[in-house]
């Protein structure tokens, strides 16, 4: 009876053997001792399964690893790992140009139809912005199912924009804190699967042995870029009685990433609660910032315009006079806009190519 069940589950299993495996996430890139484990999860008709290579540790020394990033399945990019990260200032000169965007949450392609209408780059994914400046204020992660694409692509830009003489400002919002800290509340649950494939938790995907977490925490939750002051969210009455500079928020913020709310100290904790620079919404929502307020953050951080994104608008606007402009629209929808900064003015520009004054 047995012998005759065995041609039976041939006919079964020969087509599943046969499949092509696409990939359709990662890499994931971990260090483990002396070696890199490179993770890609890979679709075999129904079935996923978590690729594993494994390579030699990156040292300083010319050492060169690229891996693939996959897109759509098949299409996709390569991008070279770098065995250090540098750490970004948080105060620079004003760019010949500065295109903004923000709240991207995994919507990979509808980001990369803006960037190549914005002019940063070309659809081989290579930066074709110059000297230009490219900020994301915050919002990589989370809602979206294409969040590894979007951080390796940003990875990428980095290194070939500074080879341009331009620049890649990554500012983290609160669902980038959010996924550093713990809190998986509007993460796509691929991804929760994709861990266990890797035979990881969710909270190690992105932990300091990650290549992508330890980049991330590199960055900034505010940046004085020429006379604009960028971030995620906003300066509450709270951060601007503390006195405290664009340099002492990201030193004390960058203290506690990876930390849960309740790890953090309570004299802290105003800059991880709805006071907060990735939280805080008292431009949109009431009660609202009176314009003396607005007035005196500006004074005090020595600038002209606030931009932030967080609060979703129906499309790019500028409030209080023009001294704070909203970035944040709703890429979930299809709505897709970045905020583009010239010589000749500012501009909205649209994932068409459209542009249109500010």
């Amino acid at each position: 009876m047995a012998m005759k069940t065995i041609p039976f589950l041939l006919i079964i299993l020969i087509p599943l053997f046969a499949m092509p495996q696409q990939p359709v996430d990662g890499p994931y890139v971990f260090e483990k001792g002396d070696s890199l484990q490179v993770f890609t999860i890979m679709q075999q008709g129904d079935q996923s399964l978590a690729d594993r290579k494994m390579a030699p540790r990156l040292s300083a020394v010319d050492q060169a690893l690229e891996v693939m990033v996959p897109v759509d399945r098949n299409a996709g990019f390569q991008v070279k790992l770098r065995a250090r990260n540098a750490v970004p200032s948080d105060i620079y000169a004003a760019p010949s140009r500065l295109f903004i965007v923000s709240d991207i949450e995994g919507e990979f392609l509808p980001a990369k139809r803006l960037l190549m209408a914005a002019g940063v780059m070309d659809e081989q994914y290579n930066w074709i912005f110059g000297n230009g400046h490219l900020v994301i204020a915050g919002d990589l992660f989370d809602r979206g199912s294409e969040v590894l694409p979007w951080l390796w692509l940003l990875y990428s830009l980095e290194e070939k924009a500074m080879a341009a003489g331009g620049q890649v400002h990554v500012i983290l919002g609160n669902h980038d804190i959010m996924q550093l800290s713990g809190d998986y509340r509007y993460t796509d649950a691929r991804y929760f699967k994709h861990a266990w494939l890797m035979g990881r938790s969710i909270r190690a995907v992105f932990d300091e042995s990650s290549i992508l977490g330890r980049w991330l925490r590199t960055k900034n939750v505010v940046e004085k870029i020429g006379d604009l002051l960028v971030l995620h969210a906003g300066v509450s009455p709270k951060l601007l009685s503390t006195g405290m500079t664009v340099t002492d928020i990201n030193n004390q913020c960058k203290r506690y990433y990876g930390l849960s709310r309740r790890d953090i100290p309570d004299s802290s904790q105003f800059l991880f609660d709805n006071r907060s620079p990735f939280w805080y919404r008292g431009y949109f929502m009431e009660p609202k910032q009176p314009m003396a307020l607005v007035d005196s953050t500006l004074q005090w951080f020595n600038c002209k315009r606030i931009v932030v994104g967080h609060t979703v608008m129906d499309s790019i606007s500028s409030l209080y006079d023009g001294k704070v402009i909203g970035v944040d629209v709703n890429h979930h929808e299809g709505k897709h806009e970045g905020l583009l900064i010239e010589a000749n003015g500012i501009f909205v520009v649209d994932a068409a190519g459209g542009k249109r004054p500010l």
